[in-house]
């Protein structure tokens, strides 16, 4: 969104006139009638009366804010009055005009500090006290032999025990006083901090000089951009029970520090970005050069991070979240992984954000080391991140998206976050599932799902979920994601119970001349223990291999899924269950590596 800048007239090009501002102009409020805010700061419109003499008058207009865009100011005044000049400053007040509030706090700091200068010195006096009277009765001991006899020497004891005791006893008293008078101060001082935030010494001043055909009563309009605003979206999602529909609200946070406070006023939330200078960009010329690359010798075991809390489905989630590392000992490559062309190191590969990824790819034996040479021996990862094309949609739907409160509102400048309620949504087209991975967790998850969730036209944020009256926890929508269904996880339910345990009589351990071959076999068992059918999806894994010296293979006629993901080795089986009914799967797989791996096959 870029602000309009054609209020002032050509005019304004004898912006600074030589010609300056006198000290006795006529001063006037603007008041401030309506602001956009967007993600990233807002525009501010402010409106003032004045009455004009006929030919030239000077006005000074305050009320404005003291941290805004220069570049960004607007003026416009109507009655054919012409702007002959203008000058934005900001006028730094005095102490005698800083708020009666701050003023209060300031004298409570200043009491407290005093009350803390005494109690210092008093824990110095009793401390200086305590070591003299300890010096005493060394020097006492020391003569004891010669001039105390052991009746004087007792009596000089008890009295060290006695008075050590009150000296020691009275510092531990003013210690005390002292924590709670340190801790009363910086209270107050973030006290004070937070009202300087609201109530700030500094304000805008505009100092204008107009020129007016007639004497008129004119009408000035102030606009200007900025940055110290912002406001975030979140939502509240709310579900009763299965059988009834999902209740969204789309909230925002409002906060701004603007130095002035925005009383009853319009207030547009926009997810529009100001156009804060930006040119397109312009291709130079590309050259290419041969670049080294270091691989670094690590042991890796396979491993597939575990897949979002929220969702359990749909392709590129998984494929996303996906870390496959080298399945064979500290002797073998680790594998190669290639961005966009440009080969990264593995720390590099874990700070990717799953959302920015387009496609992943793996690449084995020839067809690595074709490409890549004998650093890609581990295989090659490759992954191409999503480019601007894939958020144009996005994004320019989102800039003709306004939401304007229809009553006036009031937000300081505190910086607290302001709470405004958007719009409601109830959505009726919801598919709940039960969910369970049960090598990664025994825990059954009520799962829902909602279908063609794009046409909620939502925006990235926080969600906060309700199921049955109770908070289950908070989940992030992004409105960039390719998933075909948005998915929430609402709790998890005790009465479908899930157990996976590995069979010993369908797993073994075979010697291949110089190889090893493993055969495990894992049996999940879920019972419905409800008193009706429920939809069930179940999930597990097996490992994959990016050596050629691994081989992996599903042993497809014990394991009989609903799919089968190859290229991340997940298999799913998605079934009905109905009341008190019992069901087994199965999930085998063999491994076959030289003798001198080691491999965790957990």
């Amino acid at each position: 969104m870029t602000i309009k800048r054609n209020f002032i007239t050509p005019l304004l090009l004898i912006l600074f006139a030589t010609q300056g501002f006198s000290d006795d102009s006529k001063k006037i409020k603007a008041a401030l009638q309506d602001v956009t805010v967007f993600f990233n700061g807002a525009e501010l419109t402010h409106t003032a009366s004045t009455q004009l003499v006929k030919g030239e008058n000077e006005i000074t207009v305050e009320g404005i804010s003291p941290v805004l865009n220069r570049n960004s100011l607007q003026i416009k005044i109507n009655a054919g009055v012409i702007i002959s000049s203008f000058e934005y400053s900001i006028d730094f007040l005095k102490d005698e005009k800083q708020n009666a509030v701050t003023k209060k706090i300031k004298d409570s700091i200043d009491f407290y500090n005093d009350n803390l200068r005494q109690i210092t010195t008093d824990i110095k006096i009793n401390n200086d006290m305590l070591t003299l009277l300890k010096q005493g009765v060394t020097h006492n001991v020391t003569v004891a032999e010669k001039s105390l006899s052991i009746e004087e020497l007792t009596k000089n004891i008890d009295v060290f025990q006695k008075k050590s005791l009150e000296y020691s006893s009275l510092i531990t008293k003013l210690e005390k006083e002292k924590s709670v008078v340190e801790e009363k101060i910086n209270r107050l001082k973030k006290q004070i901090a937070q009202e300087e935030v609201k109530h700030g010494k500094n304000s805008g001043i505009l100092k204008l000089k107009l020129a007016s055909p007639l004497a008129v009563n004119a009408k000035l309009t102030i606009k200007y951009f900025s940055s110290s605003a912002k406001w975030t979206p979140f939502y509240d999602i709310n579900i009763t029970a299965p059988e009834d529909p999902v209740n969204l609200t789309t909230k925002s946070k409002v906060q701004q520090t603007t130095g002035i406070d925005w009383n009853k006023v319009n207030i547009a939330l926009s997810t529009g970005v100001p156009n804060n200078g930006k040119t397109a960009p312009v291709f130079n010329a590309w050259f290419l050069s041969e670049q080294t690359y270091a691989v670094s010798e690590r042991h890796a075991d396979a491993e597939i991070i575990a897949q979002n809390s929220i969702s359990y489905s749909q392709d590129l989630s998984e494929t996303a979240m996906i870390r496959i590392r080298g399945t064979g000992s500290s002797k073998t490559s680790p594998p190669l992984y290639v961005v966009n062309g440009i080969i990264i190191d593995e720390n590099e590969m874990k700070s990717i954000n799953p959302d920015e990824i387009a496609s992943m790819n793996i690449l084995k034996d020839e067809n690595a080391t074709s490409l890549y040479g004998s650093r890609a021996a581990g295989g090659v990862v490759v992954i191409t991140t999503k480019s601007m094309e894939d958020y144009v949609l996005q994004k320019e739907n989102q800039l003709n998206r306004t939401f304007s409160v229809d009553i006036p509102y009031t937000i300081q400048s505190d910086g607290k976050e302001q709470v405004i309620e958007l719009e409601k949504q109830i959505i009726n087209n919801v598919n709940y599932k039960y969910y369970c991975a049960p090598k990664l967790d025994n825990e059954t998850y009520l799962i829902a799902e909602i279908p063609e969730w794009e046409k909620l036209n939502l925006m990235n944020g926080q969600a906060n979920i309700t199921y049955d009256g109770t908070y289950t926890g908070q989940t992030t929508i992004n409105a960039a994601s390719t998933n075909k269904k948005m998915t929430f996880t609402l709790g998890n339910d005790k009465r479908i119970s899930v157990k996976r345990e590995k069979m010993q009589d369908f797993s073994s351990v075979k010697f291949l001349g110089t190889d090893t071959k493993i055969v495990l076999t894992y049996k999940i068992t879920v019972r419905n223990n409800q008193n009706k059918d429920v939809a069930m999806i179940i999930k597990d894994q097996y490992p994959l291999s990016t050596n050629k010296n691994i081989t992996v293979e599903l042993l497809e006629k014990t394991t009989k899924s609903t799919t089968n993901r190859e290229d991340i080795g997940i298999i799913t089986w998605e079934e009905t269950f109905k009341a008190g009914e019992t069901k087994e799967y199965f999930v085998s797989y063999s491994v076959k590596y030289p003798k001198s791996m080691k491999l965790n096959l957990q």
